[in-house]
């Protein structure tokens, strides 16, 4: 029998979590923003969800909060598994509605539609959404940021990396009226 020596590295969950919610974050704005993708709606609502998926993950994990599924078995705990074996970790829904989400409510409903909107697209086609959300989607842009620096401090902001992205079309009244409510 081979022994095998086991490698130990320097390794946070925490800050993987948030490399990785970052990305997604970015990744959404990016390819919104790409006027050839058509189907810009729908892939920013699903990684927006991974975002602040992975966001508040990263929150619960430093305030030490165990954010898995698990039935209680009179004095422990059993953890839900996927079909492969891993943990199931808490659902963005799940972290919303937790007593100890930092988020304020104006930001977790905003993330309660898009929770809606991300239900309706995996289960039915979209059409020509784009226009009709882009102000919830700045909102939920603006709200990231904010959360994501309130809670880990300005060095993980993505404000930094994200250009103003230039329209031929102009917003709309209510797309107006949303943007200025979030002030």
């Amino acid at each position: 029998m081979i022994s095998r020596k086991r490698v130990r590295r320097v390794f946070s969950v925490k800050e993987e979590l948030l490399k990785k919610s970052r990305e997604a974050a970015l990744a959404a704005v990016q390819i919104f923003n790409n006027p050839n993708v058509t189907f810009k709606s729908e892939t920013y609502t699903v990684l927006m969800v991974i975002a602040w998926t992975y966001l508040l993950h990263a929150y619960y994990r430093d305030k030490k909060v165990d954010y898995r599924h698990f039935t209680q078995l009179r004095s422990r705990r059993r953890f839900d598994r996927t079909k492969s074996g891993a943990c199931k970790h808490w659902e963005l829904e799940r972290c919303l509605n937790d007593k100890q989400c930092p988020l304020e409510s104006a930001v977790v409903q905003n993330l309660k539609f898009l929770i809606g909107l991300r239900h309706e697209i995996e289960h039915q086609m979209t059409t020509r959404i784009d226009d009709l959300l882009s102000a919830r989607f700045q909102a939920c842009c603006i709200n990231y940021h904010e959360s994501i620096v309130a809670l880990f401090g300005e060095e993980h902001g993505i404000a930094r990396h994200l250009s103003v992205s230039l329209q031929f079309s102009s917003l709309g009244r209510e797309q107006v009226d949303m943007l200025e409510q979030r002030k």
